[in-house]
């Protein structure tokens, strides 16, 4: 790929990006998952709290429907961060905006998938954070293309 010089522009939306990855890592600590049991208990488990129960049971705490899924849920860590350190090392190629696009579409996906129609409030922030990184990465692919006014500003100086 083409390695172009970052700008301030690209730079901006670069650590945008950075910062709303790590947001996400970050609300994999709040409710994922809600519901209620069959014998009218209501439960709320994060992802985290969904990951410690790989390789166990649930003592009968997570409805039977959730328990399919549970191996699943390591991959709503591993997507934010694959596409916080791309944002982060990637500064001169545009294969973090790639990255980025591929993350939004299977975090969303996994999201829907995994957590269904038992969604909280963890896993609505995620979808919206991830619309906003994905819209932020089209500006920033865009931007690729623009001229910085400081750049402009150099050539008259000389």
């Amino acid at each position: 790929m083409l390695k172009i010089p970052e700008n301030k522009t690209r730079k901006r939306f670069r650590i945008a990006q950075c910062i709303f990855y790590a947001i996400l890592v970050l609300l994999c600590s709040m409710p994922y998952i809600q519901g209620a049991t069959s014998d009218g208990k209501f439960f709320s488990y994060s992802v985290l709290d969904l990951m410690s129960f790989i390789g166990g049971s649930a003592n009968g705490e997570l409805g039977g429907a959730f328990l399919n899924y549970v191996m699943y849920t390591p991959i709503l860590i591993i997507i934010p961060v694959v596409g916080f350190f791309f944002c982060l090392f990637d500064r001169e190629r545009n294969m973090k905006n790639i990255v980025s696009l591929l993350c939004c579409v299977a975090g969303i996906v996994s999201i829907l998938a995994i957590a269904g129609v038992a969604m909280s409030l963890g896993a609505i922030l995620s979808i919206l954070i991830y619309l906003l990184v994905s819209f932020l990465t089209t500006i920033a692919i865009f931007a690729r293309f623009t001229k910085d006014e400081s750049e402009d500003n150099k050539k008259n100086i000389r």
